[in-house]
């Protein structure tokens, strides 16, 4: 999987770029943050089917059947952080004991969209990386 997500970065990345038009304008010019969510689920699950954005401001992205972003609007960091809870402990209960990854930033943190998805997307490959790392060694013992 640590192949897929770096051979579709670009083309992930771009779409989530592309989607927060909208807020980077309004984080610009009025200060107003927001909060970037990206989660995957080792399990082959579709996280459309699970995430579910309350806020019509709040947006969801789907990537991938197992990846998806999710843009919080008009958040602090504290605030991001309670959310970010609430959506894990929806996709924990989905992916039962399967390994998942969810990294949140918010445009407190970082001022462009592409700094912000960019650490996303390098976080998730380290989990990815540490999973066939911990797999090759548990399959070697």
């Amino acid at each position: 999987m640590l192949q897929i997500i770096k051979d579709s970065r670009p083309s992930y990345s771009q779409e989530i770029i592309n989607k927060l038009d909208e807020y980077s304008y309004r984080n610009k010019r009025y200060q107003i943050n927001f909060a970037l969510v990206l989660i995957y689920c080792k399990k082959d699950i579709n996280l459309d089917e699970i995430i579910d954005v309350q806020r019509r401001t709040d947006r969801y992205i789907s990537l991938d059947k197992n990846l998806c972003c999710v843009v919080f609007d008009s958040i602090d960091y504290a605030s991001s952080k309670k959310v970010a809870s609430n959506l894990q402990k929806q996709v924990e209960e989905s992916c039962l004991n399967e390994e998942f990854f969810m990294g949140v930033i918010t445009s407190i943190e970082y001022e462009s969209a592409s700094k912000m998805t960019n650490y996303l997307f390098n976080m998730l490959e380290k989990f990815l990386y540490n999973l066939e790392v911990k797999n090759k060694l548990t399959a070697i013992s």
